[in-house]
């Protein structure tokens, strides 16, 4: 899917898979229609499930960690365009991202060990809010665009979370290596050795939850 493309919906009354799914056309129940067309809905109400369909348009092999981030980074769209376009806050646009959900999300998993088991839909998206709370939007956008200028980029999931460890990185210039690890990534010793001549992250939010 490319800028400037028509973006489809097909809303029907009887829809088998779900509420809705995405794809092209994205399609959905007949009882989304309000939230799709009525702009008051959206500018008040939002539109959580479409834009989060869109997102799974958007999500790509290189930078996606499956099955722990399928339903996960499809948010970061959602997120976005709920605060940018719509100016309804994070907290507001969803239930599951009130400040209190969060902290009790992360808290438990920390609880159970950081286990990547465990590490998938909010969860998993808790570790890119952090960043995006830290470093903003910039880091993301430039991001997705130079992975699509990648030639090379490994298969296996540890080999491609430590690559995206390695490029968020250098992008915002901090270590970032204690933070993914605090989220049970598996990051190898030599990357740990690489990053940490990069400034530390101060700020970094997981330090919060360290005993």
């Amino acid at each position: 899917m490319h800028w400037g493309e028509h973006l489809r919906c097909v809303l029907v009354p009887v829809f088998p898979a779900g509420w809705m799914h995405a794809g092209y056309p994205i399609m959905g129940h007949l009882d989304s229609v309000k939230e799709m067309l009525d702009m008051k809905h959206m500018q008040t109400t939002g539109l959580w499930g479409p834009v989060h369909e869109l997102g799974h348009n958007q999500q790509q092999q290189a930078w996606e960690f499956p099955p722990h981030t399928t339903e996960a980074t499809c948010n970061l769209w959602s997120v976005y365009v709920h605060e940018k376009v719509l100016g309804i806050p994070r907290h507001q646009a969803h239930q599951a991202l009130k400040s209190q959900c969060r902290e009790e999300r992360i808290r438990e998993y920390l609880k159970k060990g950081a286990q990547l088991k465990d590490w998938k839909v909010w969860t998993a998206l808790e570790t890119y809010l952090q960043l995006q709370e830290g470093f903003g939007w910039d880091p993301f956008i430039h991001l997705f665009s130079d992975y699509q200028k990648m030639s090379s980029i490994p298969k296996d999931n540890p080999s491609k979370m430590n690559l995206w460890a390695q490029k968020f990185s250098q992008e915002v210039n901090k270590n970032l290596a204690p933070f993914f690890i605090a989220w049970g990534w598996p990051i190898k010793k030599e990357l740990s050795v690489e990053l940490s001549s990069l400034p530390s992250w101060d700020q970094d939010p997981m330090r919060s939850y360290r005993p």
